[in-house]
């Protein structure tokens, strides 16, 4: 059995097999769901656009002997059990090949900065102001926010990898390779090569 890191299990899953896409066409083709409406207008501005009519049903995909890997759909119903904060932290970064920021690049923002009485600060050419003075600031909040959800990313995983050992037929799923809380590593510093470190 090979082993793999839990984030690349889902990865693979959702980026690769697609299977939540699959296992919905599935279910509607098996009839466990309806399938879903197309307005007469959706089918008619689609013929116009191709000149011809293109039977897109969920029966007609399975027919042709589309599904996804059994692992894969294992591994989907596993997700499926998670919260659903989680389940969409889990498959959306999971299709998107990514991992929940952590550092609040979001929360930077350029604002004007300001003298001690509030008044914008500006740069000045012959006594007019030219432009106003710009500093990156920070949203605490938002910081905060964006490490909460990457440990909510995180433990579902965990959970994952848990909940999926032993049950999958080719792979045996390992914990996240991630770091659990990265903003507490020392930052990584590149040394191009031939420098010298505290000559």
């Amino acid at each position: 059995m090979v082993k793999e890191d839990i984030e690349g299990l889902v990865e693979w899953a959702y980026r690769v097999q697609c299977v939540d896409r699959m296992a919905g066409l599935m279910s509607v083709a098996s009839g466990r769901t309806a399938p879903r409406m197309r307005s007469n207008t959706d089918m008619m501005v689609a013929f116009a656009a191709l000149g011809v009519r293109v039977d897109s049903s969920p029966g007609y995909v399975t027919a042709m002997g589309a599904t996804a890997q059994d692992d894969a759909l294992v591994i989907h119903d596993a997700v499926l059990q998670l919260p659903a904060e989680a389940v969409a932290l889990v498959v959306g970064h999971g299709k998107g090949g990514s991992r929940p920021p952590w550092h609040g690049v979001e929360a930077e923002a350029l604002v004007a900065d300001t003298d001690r009485k509030g008044r914008v600060r500006m740069l000045r050419d012959n006594c007019r102001p030219v432009a106003c003075l710009l500093r990156h600031r920070i949203d605490p909040a938002l910081v905060m926010f964006s490490r909460a959800q990457y440990g909510v990313w995180w433990e579902a995983l965990a959970a994952l990898a848990d909940e999926l050992h032993g049950k999958l037929e080719t792979i045996d799923p390992l914990p996240p390779s991630a770091p659990r809380e990265p903003w507490f590593l020392p930052p990584l510093v590149y040394v191009e090569e031939g420098m010298q470190i505290g000559a």
